[in-house]
């Protein structure tokens, strides 16, 4: 075996890679279910927290749905568009500006959820449904032991 080489069971015990290996079936999973609704996850991850909080800035748009700062301005520009959303207060650059969920953005929501839900079954990729509530269940156990994903100082995916 060549120098730095790795067998595949070193590769499949790599937890992480595993973990990024997963995240991109779950996903394309969820984007190609949205699609069929004009949406994709990071609108309708924008959606559901707009739903949970009463009203949210840009910037914790931002981190809720694991955006660069600089990515959500025009994301939040499309969903007002579309009626989706709404911001209250000034425009003005530097000034606090919250985004709520409409009721347009309520309806789209409410549509998409059984879709979104739906994709937790993952019976067609090796797992049983308690397998699934139970894999949730173990990562949900980590997003909340290290605060999920937050930015760390001078982190350059969450710099303005």
């Amino acid at each position: 075996m060549p120098d730095g080489a790795m067998t595949a069971g070193e590769l499949d015990a790599n937890l992480t890679w595993s973990l990024v290996r997963v995240a991109r079936l779950a996903g394309q999973r969820l984007t190609d279910r949205l699609a069929v609704h004009d949406l994709n996850p990071i609108q309708f991850g924008v959606l559901a927290h707009l739903a949970v909080a009463a009203e949210m800035t840009q910037a914790d748009l931002a981190r809720s749905v694991l955006v660069r700062p600089q990515s959500v301005a025009p994301l939040v520009d499309g969903l007002e568009q579309r009626g989706l959303i709404a911001r209250s207060g000034d425009r003005a650059r530097g000034r606090r500006n919250p985004v709520r969920i409409t009721q347009q953005g309520r309806r789209a929501l409410d549509e998409v959820r059984d879709v979104a839900l739906g994709a937790n079954d993952l019976t067609d990729a090796g797992l049983s449904l308690p397998e699934s509530a139970e894999l949730n269940r173990l990562l949900l156990k980590v997003v909340h032991a290290t605060g999920g994903a937050r930015p760390k100082d001078g982190d350059q995916l969450w710099s303005a």
